[in-house]
């Protein structure tokens, strides 16, 4: 466990360093890469509008029926309602754990409380970066449930957008964590440890 901190940590390292002024917004990209599909998190959040629903503890994982994706390291996170957008982005209704993640935590749950949510870290400044990673080894938008399409959601002063299959191009602190994040996973699976799979849901 100890060189996936490691692999964390140098990909937050990298994002912060070549990631320059902020995004105007949030993109979550998933990327069919090889066998593999890979979720990404970049941009900054205006917080702006939005209503503090409290910290929650999130699952690392993705639901297309409930419109949810979360990834970056793991622990509790701060909630925060007053988005509007798609109910679901696919028909899988199980939540898939991801084989690793690595950057900063950040999900969204498009209907699982009656309408969007965004999460990002406890104490997030507004407009601070955000850049995160899940990889879900083995699989494919259509076994994780994900229909391939843009999904917009949008707050009073800013959006997150999720693109499913779309050719987004990532922002450059995304592919270097893409590459570190590989990395990563060659080194766990060399070393053949048990993954230690994120169960907990956002509650």
């Amino acid at each position: 466990m100890k060189h996936l901190s490691l692999v964390a940590g140098a990909m937050l390292a990298s994002a912060a360093f070549i990631s320059s002024a902020a995004n105007a917004s949030v993109t979550v990209n998933f990327t069919q890469v090889g066998s593999d599909v890979v979720a990404s998190a970049n941009g900054t959040l205006d917080l702006t509008g939005l209503t503090s629903m409290g910290s929650y503890v999130l699952q690392e994982a993705v639901s297309g029926n409930f419109a949810y994706v979360g990834l970056g390291s793991a622990g509790s996170a701060a909630g925060y309602s007053g988005l509007t957008g798609p109910a679901s982005f696919g028909t899988g209704n199980t939540f898939i754990p991801s084989d690793s993640v690595a950057g900063t935590s950040f999900a969204f749950n498009g209907s699982g409380f009656g309408s969007p949510y965004v999460f990002v870290p406890v104490g997030y400044v507004s407009g601070s970066a955000i850049a995160g990673t899940a990889t879900f080894l083995g699989q494919t938008f259509a076994s994780l449930g994900l229909t391939a399409g843009h999904y917009a959601y949008t707050s009073r002063a800013d959006a997150v957008t999720v693109d499913i299959g779309t050719g987004a191009v990532p922002e450059p602190a995304t592919w270097a964590m893409m590459l570190f994040g590989f990395g990563g996973i060659g080194m766990a699976m060399r070393r053949n440890r048990k993954r230690t799979g994120a169960t907990r849901q956002i509650a």
